[in-house]
């Protein structure tokens, strides 16, 4: 697997919708979009505020 697709099961175990994890990460929705398309990665930053969010561990998103 990769991170987007890490992404979309972590967003959807955690019963969110792609606004509301922009909101709790304060990372912006077009940022997300673009994640769970596949057409950018995250920084380490943006990974820390997304598994703090989705309460999972780095491995958890990028393995």
């Amino acid at each position: 697997m990769d991170f987007k697709n890490n992404l979309k099961n972590l967003i959807k175990e955690n019963n969110l919708n792609n606004n509301q994890l922009a909101l709790k990460s304060n990372v912006s929705r077009s940022l997300i979009t673009h994640y769970l398309n596949g057409t950018k990665e995250p920084t380490l930053q943006t990974l820390e505020k997304l598994k703090i969010v989705l309460n999972c561990s780095y491995d958890d998103l990028l393995k």
